[in-house]
């Protein structure tokens, strides 16, 4: 089988981005099951003297990258809406890819970069369409339904685009936006979803319900962490000694709830029975924020408190080793937090916020526990629940199951891309172009 991959990003400049992760270790794992495999990008990449979304392939550890290049912006457009749906020259030189190619499955996991029309472009080749969730870069300008960086938004239709972003460019763009970014969906055979919360904001944007499915992805960093951390860690349920080690670790953002996590610092009963670390780069509009909470605890709740920068994904054994519980409270409705599978895989129970993908991971009792979205009170008296009962973190150690393989996640693919689609037109005919030769050499 012949796959097209579709996203932003590429290895190893950002390889630091969950979704670029995951979709290059999905192609290799492809790949060795005996497809072939090919994944074209969003890329930063430049060519002077070239046309606009210009391609040019390379490989990487094996899969090749078709990179479009030249591209207007370097992610989004916020204050020119109507081209992220509707950009001729990026859809013509994407026609291109899929005319060297000719693909039987295309498989979108981000448009951030391209543009909407691309989906109809693929439409048309006769392939089969499938697009995965990762984000909700279709429905949102941001991509993040996140309301000016401080709340979450049920999408356009609810609230204003133009107020959130401040572009004062008015609201009539950005619901045309939405509406051509929900049919290119449903221009689909098969949309998956990371988790069911992700499927019924879809659902409730106007996506096609018949057309969704909940997948999980697989992660193969949570592989090796549990077979490296976690499974012998969750066996034992051994409950921690001394204070109890806790770790907020991934983007340093207002939408991953690291203001959250530090009140509740602030409210623990007892902070000599905590540790409380951080991990991750801190951005500039957070470091006064940050700075004035700090400087709200007390000196023995500030104490307690460690910031250690940024990591990368070889550090996060040693991270989640010594890591007791793994505070993890998105703000937004993060759609599969890679972070929440990475602890869960060490071993590591999580306290978590009720969005998103965490319900669909984190089973409130079971492996970790829930709290409110943005309540810091509710998160402090967790983690004082945790620190007068130590033996419920070894209970919590002892639900935790192994993540989903790679392999298996592939192959859960492969039905979703053999499943009967409607009747296609034959695919256009195209003269054999440089990328043709590229891709044959490699």
């Amino acid at each position: 089988m012949k796959i097209l991959h579709v996203g932003w990003g590429y290895p190893p400049s950002w390889i630091g981005c969950g979704p670029v992760v995951y979709v290059h270790t999905l192609a290799m794992a492809q790949a060795a099951a005996g497809h072939q495999v090919v994944i074209a990008c969003a890329s930063d990449q430049a060519a002077e003297g070239r046309p606009m979304f210009d391609p040019d392939v390379s490989m990487v550890e094996g899969v090749p990258y078709v990179h479009l290049r030249n591209r207007r912006v370097h992610m989004h457009d916020m204050w020119n809406p109507l081209s992220e749906a509707i950009d001729p020259q990026c859809a013509a030189a994407f026609e291109q890819v899929l005319l060297s190619i000719d693909p039987d499955v295309v498989h979108f996991h981000n448009l951030v970069g391209l543009s909407f029309d691309i989906v109809g472009v693929a439409r048309n080749t006769g392939a089969r369409l499938v697009a995965s969730l990762h984000n909700y870069f279709p429905i949102c300008s941001r991509d993040d339904l996140f309301f000016a960086n401080a709340e979450r938004c049920d999408g356009p239709r609810a609230r204003s685009c133009s107020n959130c972003l401040g572009t004062e460019l008015g609201d009539e763009a950005y619901h045309e936006r939405h509406r051509l970014g929900v049919a290119a969906l449903n221009t689909c055979d098969r949309i998956l979803a990371v988790s069911r919360r992700v499927a019924e904001i879809y659902a409730a944007q106007g996506v096609n319900r018949e057309l969704l499915a909940v997948d999980r992805i697989g992660s193969v960093a949570a592989e090796e962490l549990w077979r490296d951390v976690g499974e012998l860690r969750s066996r034992s349920g051994t409950p921690p000694e001394g204070p109890v080690r806790l770790t907020f670790f991934g983007g340093v953002t207002p939408r991953k709830g690291i203001i959250t996590f530090l009140q509740a610092i602030r409210k623990v009963a007892r902070p000599e029975q905590i540790t409380a670390n951080v991990y991750g780069g801190i951005g500039s509009e957070l470091v006064d924020p940050i700075q004035s909470v700090i400087k709200s605890m007390s000196p023995l709740h500030a104490s307690r408190l460690a910031f250690h920068g940024g990591f990368s994904q070889s550090d996060l054994p040693q991270i989640l080793s010594n890591t007791d519980v793994a505070v993890l409270p998105p703000r937004w409705e993060d759609n599969g937090p890679q972070t929440v599978m990475e602890a869960l895989a060490a071993g590591v129970p999580v306290l978590g916020t009720r969005v998103g993908g965490l319900p669909d991971m984190v089973q409130d009792g079971r492996n970790g526990l829930l709290f409110d979205d943005g309540d810091p009170a509710q998160l402090a008296a967790g983690i004082d629940r945790l620190t007068q009962d130590p033996q419920l973190i070894g209970v919590l150690r002892q639900g935790i199951e192994p993540p989903v393989t790679m392999d298996a996640h592939q192959r859960s693919l492969e039905r979703h891309y053999r499943q009967p689609g409607p009747a296609r037109p034959a695919p256009p005919v195209a003269a054999a172009s440089a990328m043709d030769q590229a891709l044959s050499r490699g």
